[in-house]
Formats: structure tokens, sequence, C-alpha cells
């Protein structure tokens, strides 16, 4: 019965990471990083100039590391509480929460959670 809870919630953990925008806010940060880079080393851009937009791109790359770190937040939350609910409410006989802390656990979890992905980008166009 704890596998079957794993296969659920490593389903249930799949659909919502595809569902968040974490993508997104991932090349946000690396288009903020990839500018701040080309210019710091442009001889071009003067030291004046570099000083004052480095400050705008910090302050980009500060709210994206904060929305990223949001984003991975709610989707922890997301796919903890069933686990936490099941083991709060005594459904199975051993804890799934710690049973996800082990290898197989989380060997189970994983293989499930990728060949979940694989099977739904070959169904879902």
């Amino acid at each position: 019965m704890e596998y079957v809870i794993i296969a659920v919630v490593s389903i249930w953990a799949v659909e919502i990471f595809l569902r968040l925008p974490v993508r997104e806010t991932v090349n946000d940060l690396l288009r903020v990083s990839k500018k701040a880079i080309h210019t710091v080393l442009s001889p071009h851009i003067s030291d004046h100039w570099k000083e004052k937009v480095m400050l705008v791109y910090a302050k980009k790359s500060f709210t994206s590391t904060l929305k990223l770190a949001g984003i991975i937040l709610i989707f922890l939350a997301l796919v903890l509480i069933p686990v936490f609910a099941v083991d709060h409410f005594k459904l199975t006989n051993q804890s799934v929460f710690l049973l996800l802390g082990t290898a197989k656990g989380l060997t189970v979890s994983t293989v499930l959670a990728m060949s979940y992905f694989w099977l739904r980008s070959r169904l879902v166009k």
C-alpha cells in the first residue's frame, strides 16, 4: 500500500512541477546573468554605467531567485501535504514519509516520476 501511495505522490509531483512556472523563472534568471556577464566583460561600457546597470541586474536577479525559491517551497508543500496526511491518519503500516527517505523509496519514486513524465510527454502534445 505504501508503494501505491508513493506512485500517486510521484505522479502528483510531476503534474505540479509541469504546471508551475519553473522554466520561465529559470530562463529569466539566466537571461539576467548573461546580460550582467556581458556588461562586466565589455570594454566599451564605462565603469560608471556598469555600476548603474549592475544594480538593476542585481535587483532582477534577486527577484527571480526569490520567485524560484517560492516556487520550490510551494512545490514541496503541495507534494508533502498528502504524504503527511496519510501518515497522520495512519492509513498505512509504515510511514510513507520515512519510506520516501530511504534509498529504495527514493529510487521507486524517481523511476516512477521519470517513467510517468516520459509517457506523458509521448501521449500529451
